[in-house]
């Protein structure tokens, strides 16, 4: 008797696991493209920077720019493009269009021109410290303390 009775439980436990499923769910798969999988934590740096600028310039000495903007308009995982803006010192504004790269730690590289690249960090979501580097004739170095614009 006892043996039917364990014999019924047993097909009534076996019957439940049946008719419950498997008790493991198979992990679904990421909807996310692919490359956002890839960047994943790599810092949004578009939108509009402004800050000032200090700096030494060969032939020129000390200088200071009153205001510096980095307009970031797209940006692809890791890499940016932008255009940079600046007053000099005659008054005269300048513009340079840029590209860059930015690692998932808030490194920042940028480079303008032939002989010019900035290097940098992203110290907040909305601060960003540069320092930019030129040699030749008229050899630079600036630093630069941007703020993202926010409306």
């Amino acid at each position: 008797m006892i043996m039917k009775i364990a014999l019924a439980l047993l097909v009534i436990v076996i019957l439940a696991v049946l008719a419950g499923g498997c008790t493991t769910q198979v992990p679904e798969e990421s909807t996310a493209p692919q490359s956002a999988l890839l960047n994943a934590g790599v810092p949004d740096v578009t939108g509009v920077w402004k800050g000032t600028s200090v700096g030494y310039i060969v032939n020129e000495g000390f200088i200071q720019y009153p205001t510096t903007t980095f307009n970031i308009t797209e940006q692809k995982g890791h890499i940016f493009i932008g255009r940079k803006e600046y007053e000099s010192l005659d008054g005269r504004m300048n513009y340079e269009e840029f590209t860059g790269v930015v690692t998932t730690n808030g490194e920042f590289y940028q480079t303008d021109n032939v002989k010019g690249f900035s290097i940098g960090r992203v110290t907040a979501p909305d601060s960003l410290e540069l320092i930019y580097l030129e040699e030749g004739n008229n050899t630079k170095a600036i630093m630069t303390n941007l703020t993202r614009q926010r409306r």
